[in-house]
């Protein structure tokens, strides 16, 4: 489920990037704004999977810190993008928005660093990959 928030606000400061240097930027701006929408949706869907795993890890262990932070990031990532997403409606979705841009940028530089505490939440404590006895038939 976090391909689609990722995907979708990535290719929405592509389209933001386009809509500043096109002479017509309404579909380029309009899309922008649309993919943020779509990016949320899929955050919330996410999220729902998420705390299904944050559940199931033991307070006080490090792959609990790590996701607790990985989830901290991840909600203010959501709030940049509504705070985006605002800004935009205000102002206009069918025009280039340089704060709204400005916002997202920052949401995605957050979501780096969310996307590598989620890598490692998966590859190195194998959080979500498999159950612990299925792990330990690779190492036998």
């Amino acid at each position: 489920m976090v391909t689609i928030p990722i995907g979708a606000w990535i290719s929405s400061l592509v389209f933001d990037i386009v809509a500043f240097v096109v002479d017509d930027p309404e579909p380029f701006a309009v899309g922008a704004t649309v993919l943020i929408v779509i990016g949320l949706i899929g955050a919330v869907l996410a999220a729902i999977l998420g705390l299904l795993d944050y559940s199931q890890l033991e307070n006080g262990t490090p792959a609990r810190r790590t996701a607790t932070t990985h989830m901290l990031l991840n909600l203010t990532v959501v709030a940049l993008f509504v705070i985006s997403l605002v800004v935009r409606l205000v102002a206009g979705a069918d025009e280039e928005n340089v704060l709204g841009f400005v916002v997202s940028l920052v949401g995605v530089l957050v979501l780096g660093f969310s996307g590598y505490l989620g890598g490692k939440l998966a590859y190195h404590f194998g959080v979500r990959v498999a159950a612990e006895g299925t792990q330990a038939e690779g190492f036998r």
